[in-house]
């Protein structure tokens, strides 16, 4: 940020209001003053020519209503001459004689003048009317005018400065509330000192704040990756040595078999922990999905079944999809573990529909329509009320259809959700879509 301000965004906001009122204002008395100076030359033009007609009149019947030798004072601040054959009658003022017929407005000296003058048939009259009284209020009421605009500019500065704390506190507040958060220094050099280049500041000081975040989040989810992924590989393999081992009771070769099982599940999460937290999506590769299915059920089977939850895969053999693995073994499993924890007893049914999108359906008890909307945000466990399994633990739940729909999102994949209480539909229903890309792939050579 290299620009320098002129001035803070309060000072800039309170100088516009003002500057649009000012001009207003100006303008406004401009056009009052002109107006009233219009109309006093007007009224006086008026005048002139009434009182001319009467002149005329009279002095085309009658010799002794304008005298030849003198003025004829006609009250107030007008006078009328007689000139006989071009010559000036006495007290005539020198500026009128060669003045045309018509309306005239002359200023000589510190005096403004309207004169008119007329033809009579006996000499041409001259008509004053001495407008000096009207033009000096005509310019007194140019200064009341200005005085009453500088009285509203005045007061259009308070009230703009007013108007403006409104409407800049807002920022300001946002500005310390985020200063007050991430407190330090940024990164980036900030040269503005008003309070946009502060707001600025705040700004950068928590997007360092925030990318450290990231980055520790990142460092974390590789960290535990890497550390855990070698004793799971060994814990892994150790088990399915012993699975080989025949001397192995029934209950020990399940409790192995549930060992391997887990072991996969967590390093699944795992996976799918450090895509998110890179915000990076791993290489597609073809799956099977109804082995993925068969997978994401089987890390779950035995607590389905103290649940009382049955498994029917329905999805075909050999169906093939280019996407991430690990990704749709995470929703997957999320999904079955959400129906053992609160659809069961009840059949889980996996399928695909016509247009090749993944179905999961179970009979159970259904999910309230009020809950719907709500059913994939962190922590939302409206259904452990319907649970058996709600207690202690509640504040751990309410992730797994979260990070379903997280993994979902970030692969461009759709999941949505109905259910029903009542009637022959009753029970819930996930429909997993995918992206366009996850093409079908011929089916694999058996061998």
């Amino acid at each position: 940020m290299t620009r320098a301000a002129s001035g803070t965004l309060t000072q800039r906001v309170v100088w516009a209001l003002t500057g649009t009122v000012a001009l207003f204002v100006t303008a406004l008395a401009l056009l009052a003053y002109l107006t009233f100076d219009q109309m006093e030359d007007d009224l006086v033009n008026d005048i002139l020519n009434t009182e001319m007609d009467r002149l005329v009149q009279h002095a085309r019947s009658s010799d002794e209503f304008l005298p030849r030798h003198g003025a004829r004072e006609l009250g107030g601040s007008m006078r009328a001459w007689l000139s006989v054959d071009g010559q000036p009658p006495a007290g005539m003022p020198a500026e009128l004689l060669p003045l045309e017929n018509g309306l005239h407005l002359i200023e000589p000296g510190a005096y403004t003048w309207h004169v008119m003058v007329a033809e009579t048939g006996r000499g041409r009259v001259y008509l004053l009317y001495d407008a000096t009284d009207n033009e000096e209020r005509v310019h007194d009421f140019g200064l009341i005018v200005l005085g009453v605009g500088a009285i509203c500019v005045v007061g259009a500065y308070a009230l703009s400065r007013r108007v403006a704390a409104v409407a800049v506190g807002p920022l300001l507040d946002l500005t310390d509330r985020l200063a007050t958060w991430a407190p330090g220094s940024p990164d980036m050099a900030v040269t503005r000192d008003d309070e946009a280049g502060r707001l600025i500041e705040a700004f950068n000081r928590v997007q360092n704040q925030v990318d450290r975040s990231i980055a520790r989040e990142r460092e974390f989810a590789g960290n535990l990756s890497h550390e855990v992924r070698t004793p799971l590989a060994a814990i892994r393999s150790d088990s399915e040595l012993m699975l080989l081992t025949q001397s192995l009771t029934p209950d020990q070769q399940q409790r192995l078999t549930r060992v391997v099982d887990n072991v996969d599940d967590v390093i699944v999460s795992l996976e799918s922990a450090r895509a998110m937290a890179r915000d990076q999506l791993r290489a597609s590769e073809p799956v099977d999905i109804a082995e993925c299915m068969e997978d994401a059920w089987r890390g779950h089977a035995a607590q389905a079944r103290m649940a009382d939850l049955r498994f029917d895969n329905r999805i075909p053999e050999a169906h093939v999809l280019t996407l991430d693995r690990y990704a749709l073994l995470t929703v997957l499993r999320n999904l079955v573990r959400n129906a053992v924890e609160h659809a069961a007893p009840a059949t889980l049914t996996a399928s695909l529909d016509d247009r090749g999108a993944l179905e999961l359906r179970d009979d159970g008890k259904g999910i309230d329509a009020s809950d719907l909307p709500f059913l994939f945000r962190r922590y939302f466990s409206g259904r452990l009320r319907d649970s058996n399994t709600a207690g202690g633990d509640e504040t751990a739940r309410g992730l797994g259809l979260a990070i379903a729909k997280r993994v979902c999102d970030m692969q461009g994949w759709s999941l949505t959700v109905e259910s029903s209480r009542h009637g022959p539909a009753r029970g819930t229903r996930f429909l997993l879509r995918f992206e366009p890309e996850a093409v079908s792939q011929p089916p694999r050579p058996q061998i």
